[in-house]
């Protein structure tokens, strides 16, 4: 038995039938490596035909067997993330012996550039192989991966088959696991699907019974497959269940069938065995570079790999039956003849890149087109029977090419098989294989549960020795339960394991974690472009692209090399030994988690280590020569030190760098869970290396990762720098060299040439047999039979094919002199810094004084270069220094020219020129050329300046003559002259020489003493003045020179006038006055002329703002006026810095003026809010008489327009047809009280009495007894008259039409029709602020609605079937209104309603009244509740809502009506609320007593108070009247209830009576005469605002700040509440409890219900739209009119017009005027309360109201649209019978 101690998942071990032992396991096949699949490897467990069982050591159980709990997201605090700096520096003894690599604490500084400071520590790095750099303190990479999310693939490592001497066991077991499976009985590993084994068995078994794999496949069935197999709810279960058929079960259906024992295929097994893949192995790669096998297998997710990650599924593409499937096998990849490892890790990367040659990857459609292929080569022979006859029956093996014939193999095929045919050899190959199976998926959670608990289990059953005392603060000592463990602990125990032979620990490690698909674990531009960190040089992702880093110039990502890869381990995890691709370095760095201990070898001892790997085990590399590429081989360090090799230990913790250099071995393991991310890079000293390792390569026959002579090339294309040139010059020689020495050798053998521009310039290929890539040049085959396609490089011309080599063709992508050219352009390059230290070391060793001009020209070109020269700073100093010595000297030798004085000058322009002398000396001269010959060069300056220094001596000597004369006065103006002379010719010598200095004193006080003379009189600037002094004070002229008195006196006497000038500046605002002084000085006070300017340009531009102001205050006739904001602005800005007084005038008169214009433009635009006494007009009137007399100095356009409209209101007052001429006003107001009498819509309807028959409004009642009557009878329609209105005329207005066709004056001969026009002809401000234009507004509008009514009368009334005695009544009131009124009414100018008023009645006067007989109808009730709002509580109760301190109180619920009432106002106890309640309303209604009090109900009109209504009596007798009853007081509970309407009932004959109110119902006709309950109602005009008492200003409309504000229109203001107040249902204010808003007078009851107080009759609302050119007159004067309210019209024209259903139904006709769109159709409408306002109604109808529909179905009211006002008319319907 084999103890086996297991750290997976139960899932890594099969169990056979009975007590089972497990085998080795088993990577894929070289053939699907070759294809770059990764393996999860079937394992079998039979070993020498017997079950083998494996004891597994299992964690200890937890308490209650329950399962670890694991959260979904790593908690980071459970983990170390730092680790202390000073655990570096402590002396620890390792292991072996051995010692530790070098340990770097880099500054702030260096770390700023990670390739400076690596290649500063490079020897230190190479001598140890490895090296660990701990950062800077406080810098700190931030850990971005989702911990959450993230998942995983680990794979599963067995210790003791990892090391060399333990695993030469293995490949026996594999060869005797490989038979097995030839058998057809293979056992394989159950994959695992969310940690629970997959059943391969039940897997196959569904699939089958849905119909096969290409029926689940194409159907995409696999998620029924998952259902019928247990799974549910788990991501990508179908792609998994897919994947792992294709991988497991598919093969095996395709080939195991075809397997059993047969001489010819042992015999071809066995030749498959011994030609073993020659070295065809994986790549090597760092320490996350493990890969699932040994074989050819690439790193996972390379970029040209066709799977990008370890948790990426096999290649998608399979072929069933001449189908692709997406997403199935791997495709099929045609390998080169000695390759069965097939495709590398290379090979993937271009694949995903899409650069790779068909050569190195073909993909084949199905092995019939391998079949043609070979056939048509001519080299296709059967492998057993070794015949090429029937070519169309051989098959080519997908792994090594080789070719079978159907017939031949075991059992035969009858047909070519679909998909991917390997033979026995890739199939059965023995070693070669060895590598680490797949794992399970994990998440970081998941995998820190299992390696704690892996950790605890193992060290509790094997706790180390403890020899050492304990400290608790050493962070290196873990504490796993009561065991403590240390970091020598944990690596003793790991190589203790390695080597046993017993003890069987299988861990898993989550290796090569591709971040181009999970991420990296560090920021990146992409993902978090705002983190510092991503831009970081020490991030992973920016260290490959560095500058100096070589790998930036390989033209595509390489996944593991440029592009980091992450790693998550676990206890004793381990990288097996290798070195990097192509020998590059690689940096690792640990995010946090335990300890990762790493072992170096430095590259110089590669080849020890070589050997001495190999004598360890010699049978491991004879079968498997490329081991060391396959990263799944330890050896113990002891052993490797003892063979002489180098060995150095590093431990790395958290937050820490380990740096592997080229070519050194490297190794190591895990101390826990933790989490790394590595990453390749390669500085310039890497080249050596990496040709080495080219070459390496292509000795096992091993793909490189990527071309090294491509990356030169493109070195060479990209970079032009010397530096560049210096770090490739070497390795390009050697290309090149190569190159063309292959090159020549092939031509010699007779090879032609030819450029290969048929291929793409990105295109790859590799030598088939070397794997080595062709990039500068390929050998190919020309001939007929050759694989085109097939290629070899120089060195393997003779392993093409079997032709000529004749027939071979050199395809070279460079000619030779193309290659020439870049080796001498990179040769020139890196050659131009040691030739420029040629041309250095020859200048200094011509001479010792080198010319300086040489100098700078080697400076220039070294900067040229740019190249760091280490001779360069030093010469540069060296050129500075003499740069700076140069130009002092060129202070000296710059001559100026001699400046010559005019004589006619009277003094220099600036004073005295000794400012211009110059500075340096003769002594500074000689000092300069000392200096010189130190710093030794040579240049043209230092012979300029020793001549110069000689003229200066001279000229020094001549003034030094010239001081010692002392001349008389004869001979003073020559000795002047000399001097003179002598300095004209010193100042050209830029030298300062004292004696000169002293000459020129001389004659500058000889020229100063002439130019003073006659100064008195003379008229000097304050400045010449002071320069007069200047100079003499510093020629030092004595104190009592009379010249330099007379200047003194003048000094003091500018700079008197100078200070008063600077005071009278300073201040902000001037005076006239103030400018003027200064014009009137005397002239020979010096002054300042710019002072002096100032004052006259300030005094110019004050009295220019003054002529400006007087010129606009007193405008010459004809002269353009200014605008006031013009004048403003003016006079503004002169206050701003002058005090004028007509600047003020004007300041002040047009603040009036912009007054007036504001309020004439408020006047324009209707929003002038008049506050003053008076009429509007009038106050317009004194604007004008002020404007006119003291503000026409301005040009007022509002002004202007104002009085336009002045004069079209006048106008337009004399066409209104009560004009007065005599007294030039309207006289109105007789018109307007007479309309507003007779158009009263409440008085449309007759009134109810016989003896209303006169023209006027009063009876004529039969005179009381023994009294004579003066009244007279018409003798046509004997109408009674009063005796004073039949002398009107002298007939009966009612019959004689001359009372209407205009034969009888009267006072108002007018045509109403002319009205209309008269107002719409009105100017805007007449409608604004005209009282006539008010009246007339009015006026127009009540005469419109009742001619509206009578017109709509004359159409119904006119018709032959509707002329009815009954009607005279009507007409009768008609026409007593028309009469009153005077002027005509009509719908033209021709036409007269009086006259056809009159026609009627003459034709209806003398009909007889028919007798119709009327349905009685019961009255009707209106409560006071009724017409209430809802209280805040939502009550409609008996209090009203007056009593407040009920709000709150419990209220019941009315089974009826629905209505809510306070249980205490209706005497209800809430004990009962079980009971069905009915208020007491309902009760009255329907004729039932209220059970828990008496009812009284009081008419609100009534006086007396112990007068009640006999309600119920009321209803059951259909009274027309009120009942009342006189009661006493009450002595039980006794609810009171006000009615406020009450509306007659309807015996069975008999009128009906009018509805009765506590106020005028709505429509209800006039009261002279009437039933005694019927309340008039008169219209209540306007109160008329008084105007404010402020006293009239000047200007008139002065003290605007009394003024209202001008901003509200006068249209909008709100009416006052007292105006068109009509009691509580005719509109205004309500005064009704529980609300006092506003009611549109057209809606009685603004409450909205479906069902009416009333019992039954339902609220039709019809929606009347106002088209927005109407205006609702909201002016004062407008508001006198009354609002429209519903007629009652009680005679049985008014049943006509408002119930023409009722009338249909009596007379069996509808009258043809009342079939309009405006009709109401409903038959159920009640006679009385049922009205429309036909007044109303017709008013709206008419123009410019848009016609109205009074549709029963009609919608609610909607909110009104823009520019539309919204009109309800209420219809009552009777309750249903």
């Amino acid at each position: 038995m084999v103890p086996t101690a297991v750290a997976s998942s139960s899932t890594s071990v099969s169990q056979a039938a009975g007590d089972s032992k497990r085998a080795p396991r088993k990577s894929k096949m070289d053939a699907i490596a070759a294809l770059s699949l990764r393996s999860r490897s079937p394992s079998f467990g039979i070993e020498d035909g017997r079950p083998q069982t494996v004891q597994r050591i299992v964690p200890p159980p937890t308490p209650n067997n329950a399962p670890i709990t694991v959260t979904s997201a790593l908690d980071l605090n459970t983990v170390k993330t730092s680790s202390p700096r000073e655990l570096n520096t402590i002396s620890r003894t390792r292991p072996f012996g051995l010692s530790d690599c070098p340990t770097f604490y880099p500054t702030e500084e260096q770390f700023k550039d990670p390739m400076a400071f690596i290649r500063s520590i490079g020897d230190q790095g190479r001598s140890s192989g490895i090296c660990k750099i701990v950062p800077p303190e406080g810098w700190k990479m931030p850990f971005v991966t989702d911990t959450e999310s993230f998942r995983f693939k680990t794979r599963l490592q067995r210790l003791n088959s990892i090391e060399a001497s333990s695993r030469a066991k293995i490949n026996f077991l594999e060869a005797l696991y490989r038979y097995h499976k030839q058998q057809g009985n293979p056992r394989v590993t159950v994959p695992t699907i969310n940690h629970k084994p997959l059943d391969l068995w039940l897997l196959r078994k569904e699939v089958n019974k849905l119909g096969g794999f290409e029926v689940v496949n194409k159907g995409k069935k696999w998620v029924d497959i998952g259902r019928l197999l247990g799974y549910g709810g788990i991501p990508g279960l179908s792609t998994q269940l897919r994947n792992s058929y294709i991988r497991v079960i598919l093969p095996f259906e395709h080939f195991s069938d075809g397997i059993r024992k047969s001489p010819s295929l042992s015999k071809e097994l066995e030749q498959g065995s011994s030609t073993q893949l020659n070295g065809s192995g994986p790549s090597t790669y760092g320490e996350s570079h493990i890969k699932t096998n040994g074989s050819a297998s690439p790193r996972m997710g390379s970029p040209t790999s066709i799977t990008s990650s370890p948790l990426s599924e096999p290649p998608d593409d399979l072929e069933i039956n001449g189908v692709t499937i997406l997403n199935g096998s791997p495709k099929v990849h045609k390998s080169s003849a000695n390759g069965a490892s097939g495709s590398n890790r290379h090979e993937e990367k271009r694949v995903a890149n899409g650069s790779a040659s068909g050569h190195v990857i073909d993909l084949v459609s199905s092995p019939v087109a391998k079949t043609t292929s070979r056939k048509e080569h001519n080299t296709d022979i059967c492998e057993i029977c070794q015949r090429d006859n029937r070519p169309t029956e051989m098959l080519l093996c997908d792994g090594c090419d080789s070719g079978f014939h159907m017939f031949c193999l075991v059992p035969p095929l009858s047909a070519i098989p679909k998909g991917q045919w390997f033979c026995h050899t890739c199939l059965f190959g023995t070693g070669g294989d060895f590598g680490f199976d797949e794992g399970e998926e994990h998440r970081l959670s998941s995998f820190q549960a299992r390696d704690l608990a892996f950790r605890k289990m193992w060290f509790q059953a094997h706790p180390p020795p403890q020899t050492e005392p304990f400290d608790p603060n050493d962070p290196t000592i873990n504490m796993l339960g009561n065991t403590r463990v240390s970091e020598t602990d944990v690596e003793n125990e790991f190589w203790r394991l390695v080597q046993s032979p017993y003890e069987t620990v299988e861990i898993e490690y989550g290796a090569d974690v591709h971040s181009t698909t999970h991420g990296s674990a560090m920021p990146t531009l992409e993902t978090h472009p705002l983190d510092p960190y991503s831009k970081d040089p020490w991030n992973l992702n920016n260290i490959p692209i560095l500058s100096e880093s070589l790998l930036r110039y390989i033209k595509s990502e390489i996944s593991g090399m440029t592009v980091p890869w992450t790693y998550v381990g676990m206890i004793f995890s381990t990288f097996c030994w290798h070195n990097e691709d192509h020998y590059t370095y690689s940096i690792n760095y640990m995010h946090w988690g335990e300890t990762k201990t790493w072992y170096g070898i430095p590259g110089d001892d590669a080849g020890k280590f070589e050997a001495a790997i190999r004598k360890e085990a010699p049978d491991l590399f004879e079968t498997q020569p490329d081991l060391l590429f396959q990263l799944v081989t330890l050896m113990n360090p002891a052993r490797l030190t003892s063979a002489g090799v180098r060995v150095f230990g590093c431990n790395q913790r958290a937050g820490e760098f380990v740096v592997t250099f080229p070519k050194a071995y490297h190794a190591g393991f895990n101390h826990g869970f933790n989490f790394n991310e590595a990453v390749n890079f390669a500085l310039p000293d890497w080249l050596p290396y990496g040709l080495d390792c080219v070459r390496r390569y292509q000795e096992h026959k091993k793909h490189p990762v990527f071309s090294h002579d491509e990356l030169l090339i493109t070195i060479t294309q990209q970079s032009n720098t010397i530096q560049t040139a210096l770090w490739i010059v070497d390795s390009l020689n050697e290309m090149v060299n190569r190159e063309l020495k292959g090159r020549d050798a092939a031509r010699a053998r007779g090879v032609k040439e030819e450029a290969d521009n048929a291929s793409p310039r990105d295109e790859q290929f590799q030598c088939s047999f070397c794997k080595a890539y062709c990039y500068l040049s390929r050998v190919v085959c020309t001939c007929p039979k050759g694989d085109s396609s097939k290629a070899v490089c120089l060195e393997h011309i003779n392993y093409l094919c079997e032709c000529s080599v004749s027939q071979a063709v050199i395809r070279t992508r460079f000619t030779d002199p193309e290659l020439h050219n870049i080796q001498s352009t990179i040769a020139t390059r890196a050659a131009m810094p040691e030739n420029w230290r040629n041309k250095l070391g020859k200048l200094l060793m011509e001479s010792a004084t080198p010319q300086l001009r040489t100098m700078r020209a080697l400076v220039a070109e070294a900067d040229r270069i740019n190249y760091p020269l280490k001779e360069l700073p030093v010469l540069k100093r060296c050129v500075a220094k003499a740069n700076e010595w140069v130009d002092s000297a060129n202070t000296f030798i710059t001559r100026k020219q001699s400046r010559k004085r005019s004589k006619r000058a009277r003094w220099p322009p600036s004073g005295d020129d000794r400012a211009e002398r110059p500075e340096k000396s003769l002594e500074d001269l000689y000092a300069l050329l000392k200096e010189v010959e130190r710093l030794g060069f040579e240049s043209p300056e230092i012979g300029q300046l020793r001549v110069l220094g000689s003229q200066v001596e001279e000229c020094k000597r001549n003034a030094a003559e010239l001081l010692e004369k002392i001349p008389n006065d004869d001979d003073r103006s020559s000795f002047i002259q000399e001097c003179e002379t002598l300095l004209a010719h010193g100042s050209s010598l830029n030298v300062y020489v004292k004696e000169l200095v002293d000459v020129e004193n001389i004659v500058l006080q000889e020229q100063l003493l002439k130019e003073m003379e006659g100064i008195e009189h003379a008229n000097f600037t304050l400045d010449e003045v002071r320069q007069f002094l200047m100079r003499a004070r510093a020629l030092n002229l004595p104190g009592d020179n009379k010249h330099l008195k007379v200047l003194e006196a003048k000094l003091q006497a500018g700079n008197d006038w100078d200070d008063r000038a600077a005071r009278v500046l300073s201040q902000p605002v001037k005076t006239i006055e103030d400018l003027n002084q200064f014009f009137d000085l005397e002239t020979s006070i010096p002054v300042d002329p710019g002072v002096l300017n100032r004052l006259s340009a300030a005094r110019t531009k004050a009295l220019e703002y003054e002529r400006q102001a007087k010129a606009w205050l007193n405008p010459e006739p004809g002269a353009t006026l200014p605008k006031v904001s013009e004048a403003l602005r003016f006079a503004q800005k002169a206050e701003h810095e002058f005090k004028i007084p007509a600047i003020e005038d004007l300041q002040r008169t047009a603040d009036f003026a912009l007054d007036l214009e504001e309020r004439c433009e408020q006047v324009l635009k209707g929003r002038y809010q008049h506050v003053e006494d008076g009429p509007v007009f009038d106050a317009i009137e004194k604007w004008q008489k002020y404007a006119q007399e003291h503000l026409s100095k301005f040009a007022l356009p509002n002004f202007d327009k104002l009085n336009k409209q002045l004069e079209s209101h006048a106008a337009w007052m004399t066409k209104l047809p009560w004009y007065n001429i005599e007294h030039g006003r309207p006289q109105g107001s007789e018109v307007l009280t007479d309309v507003l009498e007779y158009t009263k819509p409440e008085d449309d309807g007759p009134p109810d009495d016989e003896f209303f028959t006169c023209i006027c409004f009063l009876p004529v009642r039969p005179p009381p007894p023994g009294q004579t009557s003066d009244a007279v009878m018409c003798d046509h329609c004997f109408a009674r008259f009063h005796g004073r209105c039949a002398a009107n005329g002298g007939s009966c207005p009612f019959c004689d039409p001359n009372h209407w066709n205009g034969n009888i004056h009267k006072e108002r001969s007018w045509h109403f029709y002319y009205l209309p026009l008269i107002m719409e002809a009105a100017p805007d401000i007449s409608k604004h602020y005209s009282e006539g234009y008010r009246d007339l507004q009015v006026i127009t509008h009540h005469v419109e609605r009742l001619s509206a009514v009578i017109k709509h009368f004359l159409a119904f009334a006119s018709q032959a079937g509707n002329h009815r005695s009954e009607y005279v009544p009507q007409i009768r009131h008609y026409m007593r209104k028309l009469y009153k009124l005077q002027f005509a009414i009509g719908s033209n100018p021709e036409n007269s309603f009086g006259l056809d008023l009159a026609g009627l009645h003459r034709m209806l006067s003398v009909m007889p009244a028919p007798v119709r007989v009327r349905k009685r109808r019961r009255p009707k009730f209106v409560f006071g509740q009724d017409v209430d709002k809802d209280w805040r509580d939502g009550t409609r109760c008996i209090c009203r809502g007056q009593t407040h301190y009920l709000y709150g109180f419990p209220v019941i619920t009315c089974s009826s009506c629905s209505r809510r009432y306070h249980a205490a106002c209706v005497c209800y106890k809430m004990e009962s609320a079980s009971q069905v309640f009915m208020c007491p309303l309902c009760c009255l209604r329907k004729c039932k007593p209220f059970p828990t009090a008496d009812m009284r109900v009081k008419f609100t009109k009534d006086q007396q108070r112990d007068v009640f209504i006999d309600v119920k009596t009321c209803i059951e007798t259909f009274s027309r009247e009120l009942i009342r009853v006189r009661l006493d007081a009450p002595k039980t509970s006794t609810i009171f209830i006000d009615l406020v309407q009450f509306t007659p009932g309807q015996p069975d004959v008999g009128p009906p009576k009018q509805p009765v109110s506590g106020t005028q119902t709505p429509g209800a006709g006039p009261s002279r005469g009437g039933p005694p309950h019927t309340l008039p109602t008169r219209p209540i005009l306007p109160q008329v605002r008084s105007p404010s008492s402020s006293a009239p200003p000047l200007p008139p409309w002065a003290k605007r700040n009394d003024a209202p504000s001008p901003t509200t229109p006068r249209e909008t203001a709100p009416a006052s509440p007292s105006v068109s107040s009509h009691g509580p249902l005719a509109g205004g204010t309500s005064s009704l409890p529980g609300g006092s808003d506003q009611t549109d007078p057209l809606i009685p009851f603004k409450r909205k219900r479906k069902h009416s107080v009333i019992d039954g009759p339902q609220d039709n609302v019809h929606v009347f739209e106002a088209a927005p050119g109407m205006k609702r007159p909201t002016s004062p004067s407008a508001q006198r009119s009354p609002p429209i309210q519903r007629s009652t019209i009680g005679s049985p024209l008014n049943l006509m017009l408002n119930e023409p259903a009722q009338a249909l139904a009596q007379n069996g006709k509808v009258p043809p005027a009342v079939q309009s769109p405006r009709q109401v159709t409903s038959p159920r409408q009640s006679p009385v309360t049922g009205r429309i306002d036909i007044p109303a109604m017709a008013s709206l109808a008419r123009s410019p109201v848009a016609s109205t529909s009074l549709d029963r179905k009609a919608q609610p009211i909607a909110a009104p649209s823009s520019g539309v006002r919204k009109v309800r008319l209420v219809i009552r319907d009777p309750p249903p019978q």
